[in-house]
């Protein structure tokens, strides 16, 4: 996260269109440590919509910086706390900042105090939960031919809706999404101009693009919305402020919708905040999960009342009354090598309602996001 003088120029000549994400890009601290002035508290917690979270370093990796909610405004912010700040996201009637501490989890309950933070938390890394093995029960294009006859949009492939997937790196270089239109591409933990896989374990983006983007062409699969935009956003490290920048970025891109085939194992209410804010203006959709139980408020991303959650119609999949659609979770799509094979799991359902809600909203730009996703309901679950 941290950036030379040269790197924020190139930033700001690149995201003139994003100023205040610029800043995140590429921020820098002054050199030496920054002292928190803490006092002496409990060092093994910290605090989550007003509870305690036991630390639990094989869940969580606590970095050196906190997040902070404020109405204050950055300057103000700067003031109070005598150490520089980053702006990460506006929020409505409030904000949200990073700054650096040598002891977060000391310094956010210190701030927890203050009458001008409404709430402060470490920058916290967690693993992602995606699919897993399985063997596909459907062919992808024996799915598209049906959902598509099911919605009546036998003519329609998305065109002018711009789909965001937050995810591992995607090869578009494969056959299948080689022509795929992408408007923007970018990687928010390296902070670079790019989507490509960036180790083997890349794998899981280009399965789900392919589930959305591969082109009808007689080849391999075809994609559910394949003239649709993608705004390909790679993220593999869940640091909280990077899920953070991701969501922002996607936003900020011109997203109609934004697919991510994922959970965390906790919901932070950072993510929750900038979810319901953005949630507005774009549709989110987020995979219900695959531990075949029941999804309790709170508890992942999932779980939010305003995110379009996908379950699968298999028996792993996570289910209740916080899930919207219940989709056939075992499929045919792209690999990151080149080919094709299975793609299980919740991961993979997630994109064909993202696909079909962008076929939707092709052909009704004027309508709601809420009043088409209840129109797909009665259309589409099959559980």
């Amino acid at each position: 996260m941290v950036g030379s003088v040269t790197c924020l120029c190139l930033y700001i000549n690149i995201f003139r269109a994003f100023p205040y994400i610029v800043l995140f890009y590429s921020f820098c601290y002054s050199a030496g440590t920054l002292a928190d002035n803490s006092t002496s508290v409990d060092r093994h917690f910290f605090k989550n919509f007003g509870n305690s979270v036991i630390i639990d370093s094989q869940k969580f990796t606590i970095v050196p910086e906190v997040i902070i909610k404020t109405k204050l405004g950055k300057q103000s912010l700067i003031a109070k706390l005598n150490k520089p700040a980053v702006q990460l996201a506006f929020l409505e009637n409030s904000n949200l900042f990073l700054v650096k501490s040598t002891d977060p989890l000391t310094y956010s309950q210190e701030l927890s105090t203050k009458s001008y933070i409404i709430y402060a938390q470490p920058n916290i890394l967690q693993k992602r939960f995606y699919s897993f093995t399985g063997s596909n029960d459907i062919s992808t294009k024996e799915l598209v031919k049906h959902y598509k006859h099911k919605m009546l949009q036998h003519d329609n492939f998305g065109e002018g809706v711009n789909i965001a997937i937050i995810d591992d790196g995607f090869n578009l270089n494969h056959e299948d999404l080689i022509s795929t239109q992408v408007i923007f591409s970018y990687d928010a933990n390296l902070k670079r101009l790019t989507s490509k896989p960036q180790d083997k374990l890349d794998t899981h983006g280009t399965k789900v693009a392919g589930i959305i983007f591969a082109k009808h062409n007689n080849i391999g699969i075809n994609g559910i919305a394949p003239h649709a935009n993608l705004i390909a956003i790679r993220q593999t490290i869940n640091l909280t402020s990077d899920t953070i920048l991701a969501l922002t970025v996607a936003a900020k891109a011109g997203a109609d919708i934004i697919n991510c085939s994922w959970n965390s194992p906790l919901l932070l209410e950072p993510i929750y905040d900038v979810i319901k804010h953005l949630s507005s203006n774009v549709a989110i959709v987020y995979a219900a999960g695959n531990q075949h139980q029941e999804i309790k408020p709170y508890s992942i991303e999932a779980s939010i009342e305003e995110v379009i959650t996908v379950g699968a119609t298999q028996s792993y999949s996570n289910y209740g009354d916080l899930v919207d659609f219940f989709i056939s979770g075992n499929l045919e799509t792209t690999l990151k090598n080149g080919g094709y094979g299975n793609f299980n799991g919740t991961s993979a359902a997630a994109p064909v309602i993202s696909g079909l809600l962008a076929l939707q909203l092709s052909n009704n730009k004027h309508k709601s996001i809420s009043s088409i996703v209840e129109n797909m309901k009665r259309d589409l679950n099959e559980r």
